[in-house]
């Protein structure tokens, strides 16, 4: 990891901390992985996974005391934005699709068991909670009502994010991007132009 991917950190944790804020003050859905899934396409795994691992971190101390207990959620989508951005899955719409899918996958079935533990299955997502309590009620199992609920919210609140995640990645001047292009797997495309 390089001092321009290092610094980058701070800015994807501002973009994410921002977003969860908004989310909150409005009742929305998460909006927190923004700026983890943008550090994951521009920087790689591992910056996507530290920036999501220290929002949930300054989060829990100071806009959501619970988001401590998804720190492994937020890594986790770091990890697979990076890796996304590592084959390039930002250049094509099935790329992009497979990148909203997998984050989708991960942050549902991570954030299942802890929902399990902690709230008995719920989410906190006003219609996935009314879901997963008429679930329960009709007798379907408990994980499996706890899991749609939690991919209930995933799945608009992640679409929201991989597509202004992707807007903000190809907003950016090419000159800027080209700065981060040393990790990423070579493929027949060209990377943008280096910074003169």
């Amino acid at each position: 990891m390089n001092t321009l991917a290092i610094v980058l950190i701070p800015v994807c944790i501002a973009i994410n901390w921002a977003g969860h804020a908004l989310a909150q003050a409005l009742h929305l859905f998460f909006l927190d992985s923004v700026g983890t899934v943008l550090g994951g396409l521009l920087a790689g795994p591992w910056v996507g996974g530290i920036s999501g691992l220290l929002t949930n971190i300054i989060s829990s101390g100071s806009t959501d005391p619970i988001a401590w207990a998804y720190c492994g959620v937020a890594f986790a989508i770091g990890i697979v934005a990076g890796i996304g951005g590592y084959y390039g899955w930002y250049r094509t719409w099935a790329g992009r699709i497979t990148l909203y899918v997998l984050i989708v996958l991960v942050a549902s079935v991570i954030s299942t068991p802890i929902n399990i533990n902690l709230y008995a299955g719920q989410s906190g997502v006003p219609f996935g909670d009314a879901l997963y309590t008429g679930m329960v009620k009709s007798g379907w199992p408990t994980w499996l009502a706890a899991y749609i609920d939690e991919a209930s919210g995933d799945i608009p609140d992640k679409l929201i994010t991989v597509v202004v995640a992707t807007l903000i990645f190809f907003g950016l001047p090419n000159r800027y991007r080209s700065l981060f292009s040393v990790w990423r797997r070579p493929s027949g495309e060209p990377e943008p132009a280096p910074a003169s």
